[in-house]
């Protein structure tokens, strides 16, 4: 949030002469690099502001008109970016963005075979590749043409090449004009070849098949999803509801085309491409705009850019009644705790949790939240009551016996928490995180060593790139007193990860490996990572010679 005052600094210097004149308007250079600064750090909304003005004093620019089309829509503004996409739609055909805009315009005037038309001339790039094909046979399926899209989507499914997306239009695409049998066949193709398919696609095949008679079809898929994501609250929902409405139904090309860009977002997102990602939603949420999908999604695009106002207004646009209402309610406060912090949030969370009592989901958020603020004890209470509520521990349940492991370790509970940590590795026993962690704290303890040492290798192994890992292996060479290993490690650590403690313990290793002033400057170097209040007065203390650092604790050396 601190980012965001760049740009009224930017402009207050730049224009510090003008500011305070009652008609003050940012002018066209000013305008564009207030916008540029903006978009570098995802400040959406001046981002779009100042890119649409630079522009409009300028609308001969195909360079500012393309970056204030990119902006608008990603700030939900698509009315405003329709003229201006409309211009270099027809000045720069090669921009595909712009052709979008064409077919949205062309949507809004029910001109179906315009839209075909458009889409069959559109030059794709990145994930334009892949999506194509699928807005094409949407477009022709509107158009009442022939369908040949469908034996490409088919193709591409076949070769495994994002098969769940094709398959899934497929099945849309057929049900969309009448073809239950082969949509039948598009939904089950998911559900028998698919293991990367979200909840989004499993309840939807699980509602086409309960509410069109497939009832073994529709347990088939509860048990698919179970087994790939075991607390969806997709699922959740589908198991505790009887009633399962049409009115979700795409039956426009319109609703099927947003469906395609809500899916490519998602993709986009996942992939860590938030502002491509934002464009597709935004227009996603245009053309279906009682989609509580893309709100959801939307929501959690801005809350991942740091805007957390802006989430949670999508957020609450959720219905209460939508398959996405227990996720959207989750990180409504989620991102409430991020803005007010924990009392309110929490309050939230407990008005669900009583009028959903078996959804362990909003148990388990609180248990998070009350982690997060340091109030380990209460984090545990809510981590009981989720035990409580399981009648059989399985396979599925290692995840709450890590976490709530974690809980107790932090909350000085050692004796529970190393049986939570035994119980999750019985289920996966070469787990890179339960390896790491329950290591690390026998390491610290001077228990179980050896053991410890060849679990923190095992997870090392695994996960060679994860800084915090290879903390632990250093830290473990540290407690043992090979320094000089430790030191080799620990470099790799912080090099892999800038965290005040890992630099700590990297000054620790140098200190006893002889290197004094290598060790001061890397206790210095870990104040600037944001340590806790303790660790601030540890490093100040060791800095200032007031202690030492100790020794490992199964060491034997002195400091040199």
């Amino acid at each position: 949030m601190h980012l965001k005052k760049i740009i009224h600094i930017f402009i207050f210097i730049i224009f510090s002469g003008q500011v305070n004149a009652d008609n003050w308007r940012p002018n066209q250079v000013g305008a564009f690099l207030s916008s540029k600064i903006a978009r570098s750090i995802t400040d959406i909304e001046n981002s779009a502001y100042f890119a649409e003005y630079s522009y409009n004093r300028n609308p001969d620019s195909f360079a500012l008109g393309a970056i204030a089309l990119e902006a608008l829509l990603a700030n939900g503004q698509i009315t405003e970016a329709l003229p201006i996409g409309l211009k270099i739609s027809k000045d720069m055909p090669e921009i595909t963005l712009a052709q979008y805009i064409n077919v949205i315009n062309n949507l809004n005037s029910n001109a179906n075979e315009e839209v075909l038309s458009t889409l069959l001339n559109v030059s794709p790039n990145g994930i334009d590749n892949f999506i194509l094909p699928i807005l094409q046979t949407w477009a022709a399926a509107g158009s009442n043409k022939e369908l040949g899209g469908l034996e490409i989507m088919k193709g591409q499914a076949n070769r495994g090449v994002l098969e769940p997306l094709y398959d899934y239009h497929s099945a849309l695409i057929y049900e969309f004009i009448g073809n239950i049998e082969k949509a039948k066949v598009a939904y089950k193709n998911i559900i028998e070849r698919s293991n990367n398919a979200n909840a989004h696609v499993y309840s939807k095949a699980a509602i086409f098949f309960v509410n069109n008679g497939y009832s073994e079809l529709y347990n088939e898929t509860l048990i698919k999803l179970e087994k790939i994501d075991p607390y969806s609250n997709e699922l959740f929902i589908l198991k505790n509801s009887n009633s399962y409405s049409s009115k979700n139904k795409i039956n426009t090309i319109k609703l099927g085309i947003a469906e395609v860009f809500l899916n490519a977002a998602e993709i986009l997102f996942n992939e860590g491409l938030d502002r491509q990602a934002l464009i597709y939603a935004q227009i996603s949420s245009y053309l279906a705009p009682n989609s509580d999908s893309a709100f959801y999604l939307l929501g959690r695009i801005f809350r991942s850019i740091e805007n957390n106002e802006r989430a949670i207004s999508y957020f609450k646009k959720v219905n209460q009644y939508s398959l996405v209402a227990h996720d959207a309610n989750i990180n409504y406060a989620e991102t409430l705790y991020d803005l007010e912090g924990i009392s309110n949030s929490t309050q939230y969370l407990e008005s669900f949790k009583e009028l959903f009592p078996t959804n362990i989901n909003y148990f388990r958020t609180l248990a998070e939240l009350f982690y997060k603020n340091d109030d380990f004890k209460k984090s545990i209470e809510y981590y009981d009551q989720i035990f409580q509520k399981i009648d059989n521990i399985e396979f599925k349940h290692w995840p709450l016996f890590y976490s709530s492991g974690i809980a107790l370790e932090r909350g000085k509970n050692w004796e529970r928490a190393e049986k939570q940590f035994l119980t999750a590795l019985k289920f996966v026993p070469n787990n890179p995180q339960v390896l790491n962690y329950l290591g690390y704290s026998w390491i610290d303890k001077g228990i179980n060593i050896n053991q410890a040492l060849e679990m923190i290798i095992n997870a090392a192994e695994q996960r060679p790139d994860d800084g915090y890992i290879i903390d632990s292996l250093g830290w473990a060479y540290y407690q043992i007193g090979n320094y000089e290993e430790a030191v080799v490690n620990l470099e790799k650590a912080v090099a892999l990860v800038s965290d005040s403690v890992i630099i700590d313990h990297l000054g620790d290793a140098l200190f006893f490996s002889g290197r004094k002033i290598e060790a001061v400057f890397q206790w210095k170097r870990a104040l600037e990572f944001n340590p806790s209040n303790e660790l601030i007065k540890l490093l100040n203390d060791k800095i200032d010679g007031n202690i030492l650092p100790k020794a490992g604790v199964n060491a034997t050396s002195k400091p040199i």
